[in-house]
């Protein structure tokens, strides 16, 4: 699979069939489970998708409504790195990390969570 064909696949086919009622957090476990296998079989391209979402930049003053969608798909690839301990992603949640530090993405409250899973990626 490429890289837009798996991130078609956790939008079209994933994330749309869950039930409304269910958290992120539930959510994104299941997903991650989902996509073991891919971390195996098309381990780049499913990187690729994951640093696609975790590049999602917007600082809190000038975030959208719409951006709440983009911004739970970069939490998603964080649970996902985590959970399939894809610790070539350590860079990309380190460039993250610094983001919310400087008020580029996320909220403050934000960054000890952050901080969290790049040491999960250390332990």
């Amino acid at each position: 699979m490429t890289m837009d064909e798996i991130i078609s696949f956790i939008e079209e086919e994933m994330l749309s069939s869950f039930y409304f009622r269910m958290s992120g957090n539930e959510i994104n476990r299941i997903v991650a489970n989902q996509l073991r296998s891919l971390a195996i079989s098309d381990r780049q391209s499913l990187l690729d998708a994951l640093r696609q979402y975790l590049s999602f930049r917007v600082s809190p003053a000038q975030r959208q409504p719409e951006d709440a969608v983009r911004e739970s798909r970069l939490l998603l690839a964080l649970d996902v790195a985590e959970h399939l301990q894809l610790c070539e992603l350590k860079p990309d949640v380190e460039s993250l990390l610094q983001a919310v530090r400087s008020g580029k993405a996320l909220r403050p409250v934000h960054e000890k969570g952050v901080a969290s899973y790049l040491q999960k990626f250390e332990e």
